[in-house]
């Protein structure tokens, strides 16, 4: 028996150009092994289509194409994933914890090393070199 799957469609894009469509949603995850476990993620899928030449519908007056799902590519944020392996949530806290870490440790290390991205940007970057004396005068 496969698990059981619920799905709810939240946002889509289509790339006409490469032929991708990005499909947002949400899924209740259920397993029939586990008969009181449900994982409610959210997922970004990226589906790679091809043309269909064989068949074609009419639509408003115009002919449209129809699209056959070469790929399918599912993105799991990393909070998302482990509540497939964590029933209790105990996982999913130990992720948060860590990304507020590693939040605070970014956000120290861009207040102590600003200097350095200023020179970086003002005194070596742009088209050209330009001395400090050059920039401090504008």
């Amino acid at each position: 028996m496969s698990p059981r799957i619920e799905l709810e469609v939240e946002s889509l894009a289509f790339d006409e150009k490469n032929l991708i469509l990005y499909v947002s949603l949400s899924q209740v995850f259920r397993i029939w092994i586990i008969p009181f476990f449900a994982a409610h993620v959210h997922l970004t899928t990226v589906l790679r289509l091809i043309e269909d030449h064989a068949t074609t519908t009419v639509q408003e007056g115009k002919k449209r194409p129809k699209y056959l799902i070469q790929s399918q590519n599912d993105l799991y944020q990393v909070t998302e994933f482990v509540k497939f392996v964590s029933w209790f949530g105990i996982l999913r806290v130990l992720v948060l914890v860590a990304q507020l870490v590693a939040t605070g440790l970014c956000v120290i290390g861009a207040g102590l090393l600003w200097p350095v991205s200023w020179v970086e940007q003002n005194v070596v970057g742009g088209n050209r070199e330009r001395g400090f004396k050059e920039v401090v005068d504008g």
